[in-house]
């Protein structure tokens, strides 16, 4: 069986025809969400853990009556440093003081960044 010339051109037109008028006729218009919607992550009161590919835990984040914590742990999965939020209290504010431990190879130099 041959298709003719014509009958295969007029079925490519209308295939054409029929894709182009039911594009304009599903697009829709984007639209933005309004900026002051933000993600929050729901904290478990045992708190969260990241851990890495083979399960050891390396940071949690957490949340008791005193505020919250942020704790990374080492290779023994012990606590290695903590950054907690204080409780506020009607004294004056003290001075921030910063702990930082930094933890270096021998032979290596401290840049202080």
């Amino acid at each position: 069986m041959q298709v003719r010339f014509p009958f295969a051109v007029l079925a490519l037109f209308g295939a054409y025809g029929v894709g182009v008028a039911s594009t304009h006729m599903i697009e829709r218009e984007a639209r933005a969400q309004a900026a002051t919607r933000t993600a929050s992550v729901y904290v478990p009161p045992e708190g969260l853990v990241f851990r890495a590919l083979d399960g050891r835990a390396i940071a949690r984040v957490s949340y008791d009556a005193r505020g919250g914590a942020f704790e990374v742990y080492d290779s023994r999965e012990h606590s290695a440093g903590a950054l907690r939020a204080a409780v506020a209290t009607d004294a004056p504010p003290a001075l921030p003081a910063a702990t930082v431990a930094a933890v270096t190879a021998p032979g290596d130099i401290d840049l202080g960044y």
